[in-house]
């Protein structure tokens, strides 16, 4: 009796070779498409997670903002203040016109206070003497161009000079400020008590894709800073606020519009979506601020 052997014919192997291919082809599309959609969401959580870090300071520090926000630009070699204009564009969040947008903004953060004023004055004084010592340290030292303010007399100045700049050896200082006081202040009867608080000027800056913080941006501290942020995409992030027909003193509110693109941590993957925008309305912590416009904010 002749044996029987049984195989697939060539008809047969095509179909099963065909069948195989095509469901290898598609677990590989949908296993490169999925690699794909994580990497790019890494890519995104990256880029939030940067964002959420390295902004913390900078929205901090503008809510905190003790005086009037001034638009500034810088061109790579100097720096200057920028004339807020009210355009004919509108905010989304707010209905509110926004103005000539630029690269940079300066205002006024707390350096230090309150220091007690230790030495009477005259209302012609313009040489104040408080005690900067904080237990044994001296946490704050006042500089030229930052301002102080007496509550008391509802009154800010500039600091034209230090006379005498507090130690730890000895922690009172003395200060020149921009014009005669107006007050005769008494610190010697039991129960007096005047202090001061002092307020230096700070500045963010975005210029080559680096947000920029100007710790003191004040004279020639202006070019000094530590990068916030690289991979900033906005080249002019800021600008202010106006009420419709209002004039150029009520801009007050500053507009910060930042995006920041994640170009190189996954650059060499092609995952290039990991782009990150951060919109904000900030007023400044006191309306009317604690730091006047007199005296050149």
């Amino acid at each position: 009796m002749p044996r029987t052997r049984h195989a697939f014919t060539l008809a047969e192997m095509m179909v099963a070779l065909a069948v195989f291919a095509t469901v290898s082809l598609g677990l590989f599309t949908f296993t490169a498409t999925s690699l794909r959609l994580v990497g790019r969401n890494l890519a995104t959580n990256h880029s939030h997670g940067n964002m959420r870090v390295s902004d913390q300071e900078l929205l901090y520090n503008l809510h905190a903002s003790a005086s009037p926000f001034v638009l500034i630009t810088y061109n790579g070699t100097a720096y200057a203040d920028a004339t807020a204009t009210s355009t004919s564009d509108v905010d989304a969040f707010t209905q509110q016109n926004i103005s000539n947008r630029t690269n940079g903004v300066r205002f006024r953060l707390a350096g230090g206070g309150p220091y007690q004023l230790t030495a009477s004055t005259t209302s012609a004084s313009t040489s104040l003497t408080f005690n900067f010592g904080v237990g044994s340290a001296v946490p704050y030292v006042p500089e030229v161009g930052d301002k102080v303010v007496l509550p008391l007399l509802s009154s800010s100045f500039d600091i034209t000079a230090v006379t005498q700049t507090p130690t730890v050896a000895n922690p009172t200082g003395i200060i020149t400020i921009s014009a005669p006081l107006g007050f005769a202040v008494n610190t010697t009867t039991a129960g007096n008590v005047t202090t001061g608080y002092f307020y230096r000027e700070v500045a963010y800056t975005v210029y080559n894709n680096q947000l920029r913080y100007h710790a003191n941006y004040t004279g020639s501290n202006q070019g000094n800073y530590t990068i916030v942020r690289d991979d900033v995409t906005s080249p002019n992030p800021f600008a202010l606020l106006f009420a419709p027909s209002a004039p150029t003193s009520t801009g007050l509110n500053l507009r910060l519009s930042l995006e920041f693109y994640d170009i190189d941590y996954y650059s060499a993957r092609n995952y290039k979506n990991g782009t990150v925008t951060l919109q904000a309305v900030i007023p400044p912590r006191a309306q009317p601020p604690d730091v006047t416009q007199t005296n050149s904010m």
